[in-house]
């Protein structure tokens, strides 16, 4: 009977540390996702298309 009880115990303290590490992975691919969204809002959109100016050898935006 002892051994029972023993196996129970172990069992409920493996459901809760399954669970919380459940919980910990959750808020850190959470936190990730939020960190993904944010870079990609940050970066450049473009502008357009450039063409290359033989006078002045130097590139600007397509008209």
């Amino acid at each position: 009977m002892i051994q029972l009880v023993a196996v129970a115990a172990v069992g409920a303290v493996g459901l809760y540390a399954y669970s919380s590490f459940r919980k910990h992975m959750d808020a850190i691919n959470a936190e990730e996702s939020r960190k993904a969204a944010a870079a990609a809002a940050k970066t450049p959109k473009s502008a357009g298309d450039l063409e290359h100016d033989p006078e002045t050898g130097r590139y600007r935006l397509k008209k």
